[in-house]
This record gives C-alpha cells, sequence and structure tokens, in this order.
C-alpha cells in the first residue's frame, strides 16, 4: 500500500512538472523573473556606451549648423531614438519609439556576446537613418559603417546585431515618413502694431532659396511631435497687448541690451549672446554626451540620454512653431523701428535700430517673436537632465562652436536654461516675455516626455 501511494506520488508531481514546463515562463515565475532580470542587468551594464558616442558624434559631424534648428532637432532624434530601439530589441530595458520588442527575449544571448551584437546593431541602425537624414554625408557613413563592423569578429550574433538594426532603422523611417519638410514660404504683411512683418534680408527674394516677404516653416507646428500629443498641447496664452506697461517694460529692456553698440550692455553680456547662436540641438546633444562621458553611463542609459534629449529638442521646436504662428508678433526689429506708431506712449522708436553687428551673430531668424525658441530648448534640455539624473545641481563646462576657444561654466542645469533665454535679448532677438514664456514651455513638454517616453519596463 505504501509503495502505491508512494507511486502515486511521483506520478502526481511528474504531471505537475510536465504542466509547469508547458504553462509557465519567466513572467509568470517571481523568482526567475528577478533571476532574468539580473542577468540582462548584468549584460547591459557590461555594454560600455563608447559606440554608441562614436555614432552621435557622425551625426553631429553630418548635420551640425549646417541647416536651420527644425529639420536638423528631427535628424538627430530619428537618428538617436533608431539607436536607442535597437539596443532594447536585443535586451529590452526600456520602452522603444517605433520597433516594438514586447515579446523579445534575450535567453539565447551569452553575456559575453552582448558587445558583438550591440555594436553591430547601434552601427547599422545608425548608418541606414543618417544617410536619409543627411544624404550628404552618404560616403563618410558607409566607410564608418564598414570600419566599425569589420572590428566585430564574424558570427551568428553580429548578423543578428546588423538585422536587429536594419529593422530598428527601417521602423523609425516608417514611423516619420509623412514628416513634412521645413522651407521658406511668402508671409501676408502685418499692418497694426504687433503684428510681424519681414525685414532685410528677408524682405527681398533670393531664389530660390526664399521669396520676397520670407518667413521660415510656417507649417512645423502641424508635425507630428516624436513624444508630446500634439504641437499646440502647450501653447502659452497671448502676447502682452502692445499699449499695456509690461510690454512697454520689455520693449525698453531689448531696446538697450539688444542693440548694436549698446552702451548699457556689457561684454559679458553681448559674448553670452554669441555663446549661444549656434542651433541647439547641435549644443544640447554635446552637452549630453559630456555628461555620458563624465557620469560613466553605459550604452543603454546613453542611448536613452541621447534619444529623450533629442526627442525634447524636436518637440520643442515643434511646439514653439505652432505657437510663433498662431500668436503671430513682430520681432525686436520691427518693434523699435515703428516704435512711434504702436499706439502706446512709454515706446520711444528708432527708426535706425539694428541687432549687434558682429560676424557671430547671424540675422534675426524669419520668424515670429513668441514665444522663442531657444529659451524652449534650453528649458527644454535643463528639465530632461534634471529628470534624468534627479537632481538640478551639477558642475559642468561646456564649449560653443558659434564663438570657438570660449568656455563657460555651471553649477546646475538651470543655470544654463537662463543663460540661454537672457542671451536672446542681449543680441536682440527677443523680449523678455517671449523667453519666460518659452523656457516655460520647455520645460512642461520636458516633463510630459520623460513621464510618457522609454520608460524603464518593468
Amino acid at each position: 500500500m505504501k509503495k502505491n501511494v508512494k507511486l502515486f506520488g511521483h506520478i502526481v508531481m511528474l504531471f505537475l512538472a510536465i504542466v509547469a514546463c508547458e504553462t509557465n515562463n519567466f513572467e509568470e515565475d517571481p523568482i526567475l523573473v528577478s533571476d532574468r532580470k539580473l542577468m540582462y542587468n548584468g549584460m547591459i551594464k557590461s555594454y560600455n556606451n563608447e559606440m554608441v558616442l562614436k555614432w552621435d558624434n557622425a551625426i553631429g559631424l553630418a548635420i551640425d549648423n549646417l541647416s536651420p534648428p527644425p529639420p536638423e532637432s528631427r535628424a538627430y532624434a530619428m537618428v538617436t531614438l533608431a539607436i536607442h530601439d535597437a539596443l532594447n530589441n536585443i535586451v529590452p530595458k526600456y520602452e522603444p519609439y517605433a520597433l516594438d520588442n514586447s515579446l523579445v527575449n534575450p535567453k539565447d544571448i551569452p553575456k559575453k556576446k552582448i558587445v558583438q551584437i550591440a555594436d553591430a546593431a547601434v552601427a547599422q541602425a545608425a548608418h541606414d537613418v543618417l544617410v536619409i537624414v543627411a544624404p550628404g554625408w552618404k560616403l563618410n557613413a558607409d566607410d564608418l559603417l564598414v570600419e566599425c563592423l569589420s572590428k566585430i569578429e564574424d558570427s551568428e550574433f553580429k548578423e543578428k546585431g546588423i538585422k536587429i538594426g536594419e529593422e530598428a532603422a527601417a521602423a523609425i523611417l516608417e514611423k516619420r515618413q509623412k514628416d513634412l519638410r521645413p522651407m521658406f514660404t511668402a508671409s501676408t504683411q502685418g499692418t497694426l502694431p504687433g503684428e510681424y512683418r519681414s525685414y532685410m534680408p528677408w524682405t527681398i527674394a533670393n531664389l530660390p532659396i526664399w521669396p520676397a516677404n520670407a518667413v521660415y516653416a510656417p507649417d512645423w507646428g502641424n508635425v507630428e511631435p516624436f513624444g508630446i500629443t500634439s504641437g499646440k498641447q502647450f501653447r502659452p496664452g497671448p502676447p502682452y497687448p502692445i499699449n499695456s506697461p509690461e510690454y512697454a517694460s520689455d520693449y525698453e529692456e531689448v531696446k538697450l541690451l539688444g542693440c548694436n553698440d549698446c552702451p548699457d550692455r556689457t561684454q559679458e553680456q553681448l559674448d553670452l549672446g554669441a555663446f549661444f547662436i549656434e542651433n541647439s540641438p547641435s549644443a544640447m546633444n554635446r552637452i549630453a554626451r559630456l555628461f555620458a562621458v563624465e557620469d560613466k553611463l553605459n550604452g543603454f542609459e546613453t542611448a536613452r540620454l541621447l534619444a529623450l534629449t533629442h526627442m525634447v529638442q524636436a518637440d520643442a521646436h515643434i511646439s514653439i512653431f505652432e505657437a510663433k504662428y498662431y500668436y503671430n508678433s513682430w520681432r525686436p526689429i520691427t518693434a523699435i523701428r515703428e516704435g512711434e506708431n504702436d499706439g502706446n506712449n512709454n515706446t520711444a522708436g528708432d527708426s535706425n535700430w539694428n541687432i549687434p553687428q558682429r560676424p557671430e551673430v547671424r540675422v534675426t531668424p524669419p520668424t515670429p517673436s513668441y514665444p522663442s525658441s531657444h529659451a524652449a530648448n534650453g528649458g527644454a534640455a535643463a528639465e530632461l537632465f534634471k529628470l534624468f539624473f534627479g537632481k538640478d545641481k551639477k558642475s559642468f563646462t561646456i564649449e560653443s562652436i558659434s564663438l570657438p576657444g570660449t568656455k563657460r561654466s555651471y553649477k546646475s542645469f538651470s543655470q544654463l536654461a537662463d543663460e540661454i533665454s537672457l542671451s536672446r535679448i542681449y543680441i536682440g532677438y527677443h523680449f523678455r516675455q517671449d523667453i519666460i514664456e518659452g523656457k516655460k514651455m520647455g520645460r512642461q513638454l520636458s516633463k510630459f516626455v520623460f513621464e510618457n517616453n522609454l520608460r524603464e519596463l518593468p
């Protein structure tokens, strides 16, 4: 009898084991889930950021300051998101952007092979998107891909990495294929005080680049955002009425601090303005890359930081351009020259007023003034860095393409955002309300992007 009971018990245990093997998986067993996460986290931590940074540097070489900021921000976002998605379709650490990774199971990848598959995936994904967004750099990108892949040992893992990279790039390109091309178009000239109107050199046609009375990318606010819901999601309230004392105060400030040879502006303020002339996506990319090196982020962390940085940069441009053309406000260069005719008794006009005439300072951009794009991008980057690193205070030193040989040091991300914003007053591009509302928009949308995109998977 005891033998029969014992035999029956063995049969039951065997049956349960078979059922468990057929129905259970890692997700259903908390112990196995924990073991798996420890193993995969070990793989992730062992993968350094060298290949990610190599291709991020290639993006900069291909596009930095070679176009207006909106298409530059889109290109950076697409390439860095392709890199992020490629890595997270090898080991699913974070949510992807375009290439679903919900069914990815890396159980057959040995830890010692993670570098082979990841490097191949990063290189292929970055290459395949970069040659589309920067076709003029195709030969360089092709050479860099050959160089990177040649250093990876031939194996099934290398081939799998290449395939994943191709799929990540294809998913990004398909998702963004309907994005419009930003262009110069002729604008209807404002006639009432405060309404945008063109100024030199944009008033005279320079075909085929721009027509007479040109504005740039008036439809960019309709582009599908990368991480927020729509371009108007964080649109601010209207600018100050032209006859208000608040407008007069902002008017007087930029008139005294943003003019050519302003006696009330310091050399330090003028240098600050010139320092931040360069395109924001380029500048923020180098800062994010600096943090990735200084904080010794692994490849997955670096890819996520760069992708989030450029999602908020791209969405800041989309949001700001939506608001700019919604309100269609004139720039200081027009406002001050028309100051005698604006209906505000507290604004003295100056028909000869001009922004600083020095080589680093570009002409005022051909877009409406309110809100400030630069302030939004600075605010967005500062908020993203604060959320990513879990703190605002961080000491760092940066350089600028637009003012070579000059360095600026900071003790917090907020300080960086403040200086970027103020720089636009010192070169006569913006009123103070433009930068206040722009920076606020940037911070709001960055928080939304961070809390709703590329999050760590459970």
